[in-house]
């Protein structure tokens, strides 16, 4: 029986199609629409998780949806009352049900799946766990910013949490507006400028965010005011710190750095905080996170191996794109719920193409290209050859990626051993802040030779300290660590092959991976997207499945017709600043 989950309406949608309890595909809006964190209905997700099973919308048996819409009206039109200047708070959640059913053209029931239950039933049922606490840290749902769960078996049950306006997510989203980025997207520009700073307001920070050992935490409303403030915070933050809000787009000083590391430190105290309180609850050694909040890998490890589990797993796609797969989860029957063969073993759920049409393609736009079909080793062995030369790569092989981080399918990779290539990579191909770290991926059974980690993590969500920071300058952060990714040979052969080649070649089997995309645009998702990129990008070579581009022999005016569609097509990029939320 078919099951389709959909999150929608509110920040990056996504679809996902499961067959009795195991994942068929599973997508983000955005990589179709190119427009990054697309809150629409998820119609081109859906329509390639249904391409992907071969069926059309009447032979799936299940729709679930993220939230419950009537929860999550009563809470706007709650905030809505009192909010009493500034823009209004639009109440979005009234006829989310009509534009369900007039969008996918649906007429049988909708499983309406309580948000936070989306999330933990994401991480808990594809873990592998059989008995695990579940803890879901986010903005909001219809009410809860914070729940806890135990999951034994096929039964998940909420022990507790708390509700808004006091939100964990909410609290570093404010920092990220107050620090001129966009909240609800830069979180991860603050997780890594903080390691650039000093806890110094550490103390003001957490006065603002009272630790509640049975309960979790409170927040202070005075400073912090998520109801009536379209920011998030009221002027005597300013006071408070004795900072004003950076502006967006101007100087990056040290003292923004400051407020960023102890933001991140509050954050992570208190993600400690709530792991010990679960902890006692249920005395479990095993542990799942979801929720936006997840996304913070530092934060994910520092609480972790301060905590009494032994074990974590962490949804990838662990924001709200996520809960499409959650949601479809709790609808389906108890008994496939935890069916062995769903564990998440990988992320590669979305569309791959083929090099007989990506040839077509290439052969049609004028752009030379080698060809390695029938001959992976030979590809593997050129790209390996091409990065130990110090040359970047746009690497676009197999599915698609589902959730944020790319992982080898569309990838940039490059040369990890040379702090410059870092420095290459922000200001000439990435165009994004100097200070952003770039992630190291490894064969699985290598990694601890670079790395201290005592555990695998495919998923690029967790950090670990670097054991040759001398060795691995482009990828190691400031502060020592990097977010690895540990790449299994059964997963993902040909990116593990290419890893071996780069070691046997440089005697480090680690590359640079970084997500294939541009600033402030969604990760490639088509050989057209990858292609367009790379024209309008400063990679020395693009390698689309057994086809290899050198930007040296591409014809300018390819280039500079990429370059100005871009202009015109896809604009300038996302504003920065602005209000905390418009709605939620």
């Amino acid at each position: 029986m078919l099951t389709l989950g959909i999150s929608a309406y509110y920040h990056d949608s996504a679809a996902c199609l499961l067959s009795d309890g195991l994942v068929l595909g599973a997508a983000q809006e955005e990589r179709f629409t190119r427009r990054k964190y697309d809150a629409a209905l998820p119609v081109n997700a859906v329509r390639y998780c249904l391409e992907q099973a071969g069926a059309t919308i009447a032979d799936v048996d299940r729709l679930a949806f993220y939230e419950v819409p009537r929860h999550k009206r009563a809470r706007q039109e709650w905030q809505a009352a009192r909010r009493t200047e500034g823009p209004a708070v639009r109440v979005t959640a009234q006829d989310t049900e009509a534009r369900l059913r007039d969008g996918l053209q649906w007429t049988g029931d909708i499983h309406f799946v309580d948000h936070h239950r989306a999330h933990a039933a994401s991480a808990y049922y594809v873990s592998g766990f059989d008995d695990a606490a579940v803890l879901v840290c986010d903005a909001v749902g219809e009410w809860d910013t914070t729940t806890f769960w135990h999951g034994q078996g096929p039964e998940l049950t909420r022990l507790g949490g708390v509700r808004f306006p006091d939100s964990l997510g909410l609290f570093y989203s404010c920092v990220t507006s107050y620090l001129g980025y966009r909240p609800n997207s830069d979180e991860y520009k603050v997780m890594g400028l903080a390691s650039y700073g000093k806890p110094v307001y550490g103390a003001i920070l957490q006065k603002l965010l009272e630790i509640d050992a049975d309960s979790g935490f409170t927040m202070d409303t005075r400073v912090l005011d998520f109801i009536s403030e379209p920011e998030g915070y009221r002027a005597n933050l300013a006071e408070l710190l004795g900072i004003p809000a950076r502006r967006p787009g101007g100087l990056v000083l040290p003292h923004h750095a400051d407020i960023a590391a102890s933001a991140q430190v509050v954050l992570e105290s208190t993600v400690s905080a709530l792991l010990d309180s679960l902890s006692r609850q249920r005395r479990t050694t095993d542990l799942c996170l979801a929720g936006g909040v997840a996304l913070n890998c530092r934060a994910n490890a520092v609480a972790f191996e301060a905590s009494a589990f032994t074990r974590m797993f962490v949804q990838p796609a662990a924001g709200d794109a996520g809960t499409a797969l959650g949601a479809a989860l709790c609808a389906e029957p108890p008994e496939t719920r935890t069916a062995a063969g769903s564990v998440m073993r990988h992320a590669y759920l979305g569309p791959r193409y083929d090099s007989d049409a990506i040839a077509e393609l290439l052969t049609g736009a004028g752009v030379p290209f080698r060809d390695f079909r029938n001959d992976e080793q030979g590809i593997v062995n050129t790209v390996a050859g091409a990065l130990a030369a110090g040359r970047t790569v746009g690497w676009f092989h197999g599915r698609m990626e589902f959730g944020p981080r790319a992982l080898g399918a569309r990838s940039i990779l490059a040369d990890p051993r040379e702090e410059g290539m870092r420095d290459r990579l922000n200001s000439k191909i990435k165009w994004r802040e100097e200070f952003r770290p770039f992630a190291p991926a490894v064969p699985e059974e290598r990694a601890e030779e670079f790395f201290a980690m005592g555990r695998t993590s495919p998923f690029m969500i967790d950090l670990f300290r670097v054991r040759q920071p001398d060795v691995l300058g482009a990828v190691t952060h400031v502060d020592g660590t990097a977010r690895v990714q540990t790449v299994n040979a059964a997963v993902a052969p040909r990116y593990h092959r290419l890893l071996q080649r780069f070691g046997a070649l440089t005697g480090v089997p680690v590359l640079l991976n970084t997500s294939f995309n541009l600033s402030d645009e969604p990760v490639v998702c088509t050989p057209v997207d990858a292609l367009r990129t790379f024209l309008r990008s400063s990679l020395d070579l693009l390698c689309l499945e057994d086809l290899l581009v050198d930007a040296a022999s591409v014809p300018a005016e390819l280039r500079e017709a990429a370059t100005e569609e871009h202009r015109f097509v896809a604009g300038a990029g996302l504003q920065q600043g602005g209000e905390l939320y418009s709605f939620f």
